[in-house]
């Protein structure tokens, strides 16, 4: 069928599903469907990666060191200053109470002011201190900065690791973070009918196999110190926890093939065991725009 401005896309109709399995999601996945449609617009509109070829050193990623750690995961050419002026009307919708800010950081963009390229470039110790800074200089509010930057980081980083991920096909891949770009995973999947558990990089979107017998966020491997916590009724939600960091990661049990799957929605719908994890003194792997941000 082809479709029609009025015919919703398969991410709407995602979204729609996980709203209707967890209806007490609706008010957070409503505030996200403007921008996660928009990014799904930019990530598959966007031109593939330039810059210079791609190195895959062997040894290094045995080592653990990420595709991103012996590349540089930006390049001049990165569109940093598109991709945030056509996602801000989208946040802005979504986040009404952040529209003021955000049209003043549009105006920052478009004269030049700001470029958020400058933020990306920055060292790791460094990180959020330019953020910081523009925020204060241009007295905006810092989260509205922060969650721009972080969905058009998000945008452009999932549409290299779309290209890039082909270049690790046949190369074992044993950590915890993600060997596109170094990321934690945001949430995992277990697909139905299988016992590997699929990490998903909270950044760039790539899966990855990995132990579920292992923390992913420290490597711990003491079975007596990790559990699943599970919430009654909910037989394809569960949470994994390690005592051990007292770190957790929301997991979706039993993922058919036949439902198109959608990371970054089923981590919203499933944004409660957040609130209940969060609330029992736990920690996300991975911090992230939904799991962050104040509960209503």
């Amino acid at each position: 069928m082809k479709r029609t401005a009025d015919t919703p896309s398969r991410l709407e109709e995602t979204m729609d599903r996980a709203v209707k399995n967890n209806p007490h999601s609706k008010d957070i996945i409503d505030a996200f469907r403007p921008v996660l449609i928009e990014k799904d617009r930019l990530v598959s509109t966007l031109e593939s990666p330039g810059g210079a070829p791609l190195v895959l050193d062997d040894s290094r990623f045995k080592e653990g060191v990420p595709l991103g750690g012996q590349n540089n995961l930006f390049s001049p050419d990165d569109p940093w200053k598109s991709v945030a002026l056509a996602l801000i009307p989208a946040i802005a919708q979504g986040f009404p109470a952040m529209a003021d800010d955000l049209e003043r950081i549009r105006g920052l963009l478009e004269s030049g002011s700001l470029d958020l390229r400058d933020e990306a470039d920055a060292e790791p110790d460094q990180t959020g201190e330019l953020i910081h800074e523009w925020a204060s200089t241009h007295s905006i509010d810092e989260q509205a900065l922060v969650f721009l930057f972080h969905m058009a980081e998000r945008v452009i980083l999932e549409k290299k690791a779309r290209d890039w991920g082909k270049l690790l096909e046949g190369f074992p891949w044993d950590r915890g973070y993600c060997p596109v770009c170094g990321a934690a995973p945001m949430i995992a999947k277990i697909k139905e009918g299988q016992s590997a558990r699929i990490l998903i990089c909270s950044q760039c979107s790539h899966e990855w196999s990995f132990s579920r017998v292992i923390c992913p966020s420290c490597g711990n491997d003491k079975q007596k110190t990790m559990t699943y916590f599970l919430v009654a009724d909910k037989t394809q939600e569960s949470t994994f926890v390690c005592e051990q960091c007292r770190r957790y990661l929301i997991t979706a049990d039993r993922v058919s093939d036949l439902i198109d799957f959608d990371a970054q929605v089923c981590a919203l719908s499933l944004v409660h065991l957040d609130v209940v994890m969060q609330e029992k003194g736990y920690t996300p792997m991975a911090a992230c725009e939904w799991n962050t941000l104040p509960q209503e």
